[in-house]
Formats: C-alpha cells, sequence, structure tokens
C-alpha cells in the first residue's frame, strides 16, 4: 500500500510522523491485545481501575478532533517505561507555576489503584510540564522523529496572533498540568545548535498576519524540515528549518490566501503530487502547490501558488474541521463536511487537483444539524491492497440518514482503481439524543496478540448512548449496567476481522447483526465504556501504542473534556471529577 497513505494513518492516529518516504517502516499500521472476559461478567470499577487517568485541570482538553501524540513511532519495538511517552496539549490558558500549556508522561505501561503493569507502579509519571506563555494551545502537537522536541500553536494571550512553538523538552521539569516550569532559554532566531546541552529550549514564532488559529494542527513534512499549517483568516502558513535548522517562517511567497476570512482546517501535504490540501469552514476544499508541485494549475502565477480547482464538499455552508486524508497509490484526497447545507454530512473524493470527484452523503434528514463530523480510517485490507487491485473499506461516524443528527458508522466501498462508490447502509448508533459528535475513527490491526487478533476501529460518542445493541450487552455505557453513568458518552471498539467472519457474524457484512454485540466471540467482538455527556464530542482523537502481549503495553490514549459520575475510573479522572484528563485504556477490554 502507498506510504503515503501508511504515514497519513499514523498522522490521524499520533499526530506526530508523516509523508517522509525513508520513515514508512516507523508509519505502518499498530496493533492490540485482548484479554477475553466471560459475558456473564459485568465490568467492576476495579477492572477500570487497570488503566490510568491523569488530571488536567478543570477545562483541560486536547479538544475535539484533536489528538495527542505519542513516542516512540515504532509499534513492534520493545515497550520502554522510560522512554516511551505521550504528549497532551491542555487547552488551558497558560498560567506560570499552576496551568500548563503542555505536559507529557512517561512509565505509561502501569496500573492506577495500585501498583501493576509492566512498569509495575501506581499510576504513570509526569515525564514533563511547561508553561510557554499566557495563551491556549488547542489543536494537535507534532513531535519530532527522535521525539526530542515537539511542536504546537499557542493564541497569545490577547487571543490575537498565533504562535508557532517548537519546545525541546527536559525530562523532570514541572510537576504536572498544575505544576509547570518555563523553559531554561529561548533561542528564537537562532538555530537549534544554540540550545545549551541539558537545557530545555524552545523557539517562538509569530504567524505573519497576524491571525489567530483555533482548528489548524501543524502538518510535519520530515523529509524537508518544514511545518504547514493554517489560520482563521483563510491563509496557509510554510515554517522551515523548525527541528533540525532555524526555525522560521517563510514569507517569501508565503503565506497563500487560500479563502479569505475563512478558518483552515488542518494541512496535508502529499510528496507525490506536491500540493497541499486544506479545507476551511465554507465546506470548500483547496489545495496549495508547492514549488516542487507537478500536478495542476495555479489560480494565478507560478508555484508556489493557490491551485486553480476547488471542489465544494457537500451543499452550500458547513465546516471540513479535519485535514484531509490523501492516498498516493491511488492519487485521491478525501475531505468530510458535517454541516453542509444539502446532506448536513458529505463525503468528498478527489483527484489530486481536484478538477473530478465524487461524493455521498452520511448524514442526517430534517433542519441542518451542528454535529461535526471528522475523518475516517481505511481498513488493514485496504492498507495491504496495490494499485489497480485495490479492496477493503473505509469506515467513517457520519450521521443515522433518518434522523437529523444521531451517530452511525458507515462502511464505505472502491472500485478496483480506489474510486469511492458506495456508503453503504451505517451501523446506527441508535443514540436517544441528536446533537452529539463522534471522534474521528482510528483503526489498528493486531499481529502481535493471541488474545485479540484482529482489526480494530475505536471511536467515542458524545451522548445518548443506547441501552440496546450496538452498545456491548455488558458495557457500563448501557443505563441497565452503569446506572447513573449510562446513557451518556460512550468509547467503543470494534472488531472488524471479526465483523467480516461469517461465523461470528451472519453473512460477514455490514453493518454486524445485534446478536454481534451481545456474544463477545473468540477475540472479543466489541467492547465499550462510558464517558461523561457532551455533544461537542465526548473525547478528543484516539491514539495507539504498540503490538504487545506485554501486561498492560497495548492501548489507546485519549482526553476527555470533563469528568463526573460514578468512580473510580471513567467516567471519573481516577478518583477526581470536574476536571479534563488525561485517558489510557487498554486495547484489549477498554478497562
Amino acid at each position: 500500500m502507498a506510504k503515503t497513505l501508511k504515514r497519513f494513518k499514523m498522522q490521524r492516529a499520533m499526530r506526530s510522523l508523516l509523508w517522509a518516504s525513508a520513515f514508512c517502516s516507523v508509519l505502518a499500521s499498530a496493533g492490540c491485545g485482548y484479554v477475553d472476559v466471560a459475558p456473564s461478567l459485568t465490568p467492576t470499577p476495579a477492572k477500570q481501575r487497570l488503566d490510568w487517568g491523569m488530571n488536567l485541570l478543570t477545562g483541560g482538553t486536547v479538544g475535539a478532533g484533536q489528538f495527542p501524540a505519542k513516542f516512540t513511532f515504532d509499534i513492534n519495538a520493545a515497550p520502554d517505561c522510560t522512554n516511551d511517552f505521550v504528549v497532551f496539549n491542555t487547552g488551558l490558558t497558560g498560567i506560570a507555576g499552576s496551568a500548563a500549556n503542555i505536559v507529557a508522561f512517561n512509565n505509561l505501561y502501569s496500573t492506577q489503584g495500585s501498583a501493576g503493569g509492566l512498569c509495575n507502579q501506581d499510576g504513570p509519571s509526569v515525564y514533563w510540564s511547561y508553561f510557554v506563555g499566557a495563551g491556549r494551545t488547542r489543536t494537535s502537537t507534532a513531535l519530532s522523529l527522535d521525539g526530542s522536541k515537539v511542536a504546537f500553536v499557542v493564541e497569545d494571550g490577547g487571543f490575537g496572533t498565533a504562535l508557532l512553538i517548537i519546545l525541546k523538552w527536559k525530562a523532570g521539569q514541572g510537576l504536572g498540568a498544575g505544576s509547570p516550569v518555563a523553559v531554561n532559554l529561548d533561542i528564537s532566531g537562532l538555530p537549534w545548535t544554540a540550545c545549551t546541552a541539558g537545557s530545555s529550549c524552545s523557539a517562538t514564532i509569530s504567524f505573519s498576519g497576524p491571525a489567530r488559529d483555533t482548528i489548524s494542527a501543524p502538518f510535519v513534512d520530515y523529509a524537508n524540515d518544514v511545518i504547514y499549517v493554517g489560520d482563521n483568516l483563510g491563509s496557509l502558513h510554510k515554517f522551515t528549518g523548525v527541528f533540525n535548522g532555524t526555525p522560521a517562517e517563510v514569507t517569501a511567497g508565503w503565506p497563500i490566501i487560500v479563502n479569505v476570512n475563512h478558518a483552515l482546517s488542518g494541512p496535508a501535504y502529499d510528496s507525490a503530487s506536491g500540493n497541499v490540501f486544506v479545507g476551511d469552514n465554507s465546506g470548500r476544499l483547496s489545495y496549495v502547490r508547492e514549488s516542487n508541485s507537478t500536478v495542476g494549475s495555479c489560480s494565478s502565477g507560478s508555484p508556489p501558488c493557490l491551485g486553480a480547482a476547488t471542489q465544494q464538499v457537500g451543499g452550500v455552508g458547513g465546516t471540513i474541521s479535519d485535514g484531509p486524508i490523501l492516498d498516493g497509490t491511488t492519487g485521491f484526497a478525501f475531505a468530510v463536511n458535517g454541516t453542509d447545507a444539502l446532506n448536513h454530512g458529505t463525503i468528498l473524493q478527489a483527484n489530486t487537483d481536484l478538477t473530478s470527484a465524487v461524493q455521498f452523503s452520511i448524514g442526517g434528514t430534517g433542519t441542518i444539524g451542528t454535529g461535526t463530523l471528522y475523518d475516517g480510517a481505511f481498513d488493514q485490507t485496504y492498507l495491504d491492497s496495490s494499485a489497480g487491485n485495490i479492496t477493503g473499506f473505509m469506515y467513517v461516524c457520519g450521521k443515522d440518514p433518518t434522523r437529523i443528527n444521531r451517530p452511525a458508522i458507515y462502511q464505505l466501498s472502491f472500485t478496483s482503481a480506489g474510486v469511492l462508490n458506495s456508503v453503504g447502509t451505517p451501523l446506527l448508533m441508535n443514540s436517544s439524543r441528536d446533537g452529539a459528535a463522534c471522534s474521528p475513527v482510528t483503526e489498528i490491526n493486531n499481529t502481535g496478540s493471541s488474545f485479540a487478533s484482529g482489526d480494530w476501529i475505536f471511536f467515542s460518542m458524545g451522548s445518548g448512548a443506547a441501552n440496546a445493541a450496538p452498545i456491548p450487552t455488558f458495557s457500563n455505557c448501557r443505563t441497565g449496567i452503569g446506572g447513573i453513568n449510562g446513557g451518556k458518552g460512550c468509547l467503543l471498539g470494534i472488531n472488524l476481522t471479526n465483523a467480516a467472519n461469517p461465523a461470528i457474524n451472519p453473512g460477514g457484512t455490514w453493518p454486524p447483526v445485534n446478536g454481534f454485540f451481545v456474544t463477545q466471540g473468540t477475540n472479543n467482538n466489541a467492547n465499550a465504556i462510558a464517558l461523561l455527556q457532551n455533544n461537542g464530542g465526548s473525547s478528543s482523537g484516539i491514539i495507539v501504542d504498540n503490538v504487545s502481549t506485554g501486561s498492560q503495553t497495548s492501548n489507546i490514549y485519549f482526553s476527555v473534556p470533563t469528568t463526573g459520575g460514578v468512580g473510580p475510573g471513567l467516567p471519573n479522572c481516577n478518583t477526581t471529577t470536574g476536571v479534563g484528563c488525561a485517558v489510557k485504556l487498554t486495547q484489549s477490554n477498554l478497562n
């Protein structure tokens, strides 16, 4: 499968590595493990506490549709308690000494409530935490290839100009989200060689403009040490030397105005075409031709330039909230608009000069719903297929076609040439409320654990979890099981391999029959765990770590914006309520 697509997959899953062809081997799909639980056993708080939650303070969150970042990137490497870590932006207004902009944890492979797991301790450790200014970090972070630096966007304290910050961290600095420290050295305008050994350092660059940035996460072209990121006024910015040189914004020919006064989504650079693709909050998909572009034409002048063609995703209006997906093998780009006036949810596939496209409704009915939709994820069969012989599917959370705004999981199919040709019949989540968004869908293929062989998708829904299928029978997302915790937000995992097996799911077709969510199956068919209600999204984007059989070493990570209900464990933050929370759950049983 295309290296480009595999690289994208890890950016969706980790928001940390992208598009550098030399690194395809470390950007391949990840796996998960499962320890079988007899279907007669109801989940208990003790099992929930096998995993951990760390306090991000009141209002602390990575953000709906945004992702934490995990190091290391090689999911086949031996898990390392000291050197593996996960970074969470907090979304908080930074306050010196009391509110971090960014925090990281190591000793990930631990339990909480008592010492356990590979790391044999009670909860993870704070690896570092920093205050970098009185602004908010609302979008995903991006790690350097060696993990020593992290890039992120902060809005300044006056919520005016956005700032790109590249941070070289030092282990042991800061004590958590509520006790950050300042960076030792500011090397803004200088090369990274100016960072003294043994010190933490940062480079801060104000966006030229000025402009805010509330939804566009930085996209790294590792091969060229470049970051692309959009702003709220419709311009795409380019920064060079970000991890290995002298960090600076390019101002000759940049920034490029994409769509005046329309906030841009996260961008995505395609090394095959040399184009950068980006959506905006008018529902338009555009592209910018880089200086090495070989596809498309300029709207005026010569590269770098705005591409001549655009595509409206769905009907008038709406917002493309998530960065486009690119498949370098088939030469197609994908974008999702959750609130267009035509379908109230549309997915579009276009060629890389945006001159031709197909699009399908994944929306609801009635008046326009407010629920944001995010990108989907390809299954392992698609990722393993080759040009001219594309097989497999994409899974995306859309809306129940008979409702205004209730979630449903669509299975998208393709011709052998990779052209999107159907969105099929969706799996209705049977939510009891309108208006609740899903998180982006994350896929992970388990090849390393006999306990949970199969290809999995993970996602959350914002509210109204049903007391029936497809919520698994013994999940506390159901009111009949979870009591006060049930009927609200819910995070789910579905085993696609089992769903495609006629011996487990009669017919092996999508959507799975209701019984699929009642009988667990040999390697577990589905799991779910309760979260608090949040219509904007009950969790952030979800990332994965390892393919491993070790104790607590195959996990997912995400944040939730608030906690409550009955604990310990989710929907609490360990034993704390009313705070944002950084969370680890095992891929095996979400416990």
